[in-house]
């Protein structure tokens, strides 16, 4: 027995297990068991994808020491719960839930002021290696182990996993779009990139009752940016075909953007952003740049005009629950997103899709049903 009170061979399991950069296969691992280690035991119904799976599979980023089972936003029905965990999470086996991905220390200073996403010690359910015990900590499986500091959300029974899954690009824009940008009633805002998080900070902004939404993308993103326009965008701009700036102040009478939200993966959009704000206006920075990428940032023109520069890290467990709120409530537009969903199997295909990189219009929004 070992100290997770396992005895004899455990069953296995399906899981799509990256062993380097563009190396993920489609194989078999002992199905965790919680015993003594606490925690849940989810089996999964729908992980969604974002940017950051496209990096981490290619290699741009290194979040995790290989091997490592990757998908951190999942939704699962509890298969078996320690009685701490469903005394703590007030869940029990059959319940549906949201899963948080961030894991924090609980102990330093940020995480006992309540400010876990600035904790310095983190980890993150889908970019933990499988040598961390009991080793299927991420979502492209049939079922992941939840360590007992896991933060979970109960999900109405009617809500179904493909709209469920919304909850994490939905949370982030709330936050990244309303939340962390003070956005007000009647406040232009420019969204820069209309990705899954684009358009969930268009439907975020709408719902917060911004005055006008501006939202940006390039030729080959026309179906999103089509998309934006039916969900509540009142203009979009596209951004290899028209000088952003020169349509931005045309479509405000000159005035520019009371707030700017960069969720792109781009440099030049966060370049622009400096002369896309108003003079005391706000740029919040969502989408990862990468190590190696920087752009010139000319102070004078954030000092002299008062513009505050804000980046932003992961959802919150607020954003989190008003985005659930939103789905369970039928009004987070989930049509939208045109969810395309892919066997456990097919992950590497899944991955191209969003990525654009076969060649066909890029998704949306893409999901892995272990299940399929």
């Amino acid at each position: 027995m070992n100290d997770f009170g396992i005895i004899g061979v455990a069953p296995t399991i399906n899981v799509a297990l990256q062993t380097g950069p563009r190396q993920l296969e489609l194989t078999k691992l002992p199905r965790p068991r919680i015993d003594r280690a606490g925690g849940a035991i989810v089996r999964i119904e729908a992980c969604g994808m974002c940017g950051s799976d496209i990096e981490q599979y290619s290699g741009h980023h290194s979040y995790a020491a290989f091997p490592y089972v990757p998908g951190h936003e999942p939704v699962g029905v509890i298969d078996e719960i320690s009685a701490e965990s469903a005394l703590k999470w007030g869940v029990k086996v059959g319940d549906r839930v949201a899963i948080e991905p961030v894991l924090s220390c609980g102990h330093c200073e940020h995480c006992k002021t309540g400010h876990k996403l600035l904790c310095e010690d983190t980890s993150v359910l889908g970019l933990t290696s499988t040598s961390v015990e009991p080793g299927i900590l991420g979502a492209y499986a049939e079922y992941m182990y939840l360590p007992k500091d896991t933060i979970v959300h109960r999900i109405a029974p009617h809500v179904a996993p493909s709209t469920a899954v919304l909850f994490n690009p939905l949370g982030a824009g709330i936050r990244w779009g309303v939340t962390e940008t003070d956005l007000a009633i009647g406040e232009t805002i420019v969204i820069l990139g209309c990705g899954q998080r684009g358009i969930a900070a268009t439907i975020a902004a709408k719902a917060a009752g911004a005055g006008k939404i501006i939202v940006t993308d390039v030729e080959r993103a026309h179906n999103k940016l089509e998309t934006a326009l039916a969900i509540g965008a009142d203009h979009i701009v596209v951004a290899d075909r028209q000088d952003v700036i020169a349509e931005v102040g045309r479509l405000t009478g000159g005035r520019m953007a009371d707030v700017v939200l960069d969720v792109t993966a781009a440099t030049q959009p966060l370049a622009d952003a400096i002369d896309l704000v108003r003079r005391g206006g706000r740029i919040v920075i969502g989408g990862v740049k990468g190590a190696d990428k920087s752009i010139p940032l000319f102070m004078d023109r954030l000092t002299l005009r008062s513009v505050t520069l804000k980046g932003v890290f992961s959802v919150d467990t607020r954003a989190y629950r008003q985005a659930l709120n939103m789905i369970e409530a039928g009004n987070a537009r989930a049509s939208a997103f045109s969810t395309q969903a892919f066997p456990l199997a097919a992950t590497e295909e899944a991955i191209h899709r969003l990525a654009g990189w076969d060649g066909k219009t890029p998704a949306i929004h893409v999901m892995i049903d272990p299940w399929a």
